[in-house]
């Protein structure tokens, strides 16, 4: 297991791809408040995660630091799940200071 993504109403599929993503990023646009989220981690030396609400609040967790972005549009949360799962986590890093 390299990478898995993951519903807040508890949906889970591990070795993802851009299509599970795009598919997650309807799905939490559809989702009620409570279950408004998903989150994808790849997995490295650490675990490497973003977590997305409904309101477009991403949670990043690398190396054990965690650090909060808001994003301003669905392209934009899209295009940082791309950089994740090809483990690009300092260009992510550039893009939310």
């Amino acid at each position: 297991m390299e990478s898995y993504i993951q519903y807040a109403s508890g949906y889970q599929k591990y070795d993802i791809t851009l299509d599970d993503i795009k598919k997650a990023i309807l799905d939490v646009q559809n989702m009620d408040d409570e279950h408004g989220a998903f989150w994808v981690s790849v997995i490295t030396d650490d675990e490497n995660v973003i977590e997305t609400n409904k309101d477009l609040q991403l949670s990043i967790i690398f190396d054990g630091e965690e650090f909060k972005y808001k994003a301003t549009d669905w392209n934009e949360v899209a295009s940082f799940y791309n950089l994740l799962i090809g483990k690009r986590f300092d260009e992510i890093k550039e893009k939310i200071k």
